[in-house]
């Protein structure tokens, strides 16, 4: 089971505990080209702006785009990216907003690279569904441009 990361030096309470796990799965499907793992986090009538800008509207839209970027010779499938939970803020108890940081994990070819093309932060709107699980209803990934 994939653990959270981030907030450092600070413990999570148990709420933000859990939102922080969905990230650790999101990054653990991402990480395993998992597009029916990841869907399965967002909730049926997510929204989610991309990487390039691109809005996603619905679950089956969006599971759609996870399983082209991730299938074989995919733009993602062979990227490797770790997320740091750096906030979480309930709106209340029901809703969270997440920011996480994405890196790429470097292959050894590219270790010595100083910009990370993939640098991101992805913010996430999460609601409590009516089985308390937390599932992703809006989210938006931004590349960090390098100054």
């Amino acid at each position: 089971m994939p653990t959270a990361q981030g907030l450092e030096g600070t413990s999570f309470s148990n709420g933000e505990a859990e939102v922080a796990e969905v990230v650790a799965r999101y990054e653990a499907a991402f990480n395993q080209n998992d597009a029916r793992a990841m869907n399965a986090l967002f909730s049926p009538d997510t929204v989610f702006v991309n990487f390039s800008g691109t809005v996603v509207s619905g679950a089956e839209q969006l599971y759609q785009a996870q399983s082209f970027v991730f299938a074989a010779n995919g733009p993602l499938a062979d990227i490797t990216v770790r997320y740091t939970t750096e906030n979480i803020a309930f709106l209340t108890p029901e809703v969270a907003v997440a920011r996480a940081r994405q890196r790429s994990v470097p292959s050894e070819e590219r270790a010595a690279e100083a910009d990370d093309p993939l640098e991101a932060i992805l913010t996430m709107t999460l609601l409590r569904d009516a089985a308390g699980q937390w599932r992703i209803r809006m989210a938006q990934n931004t590349p960090v441009v390098a100054q």
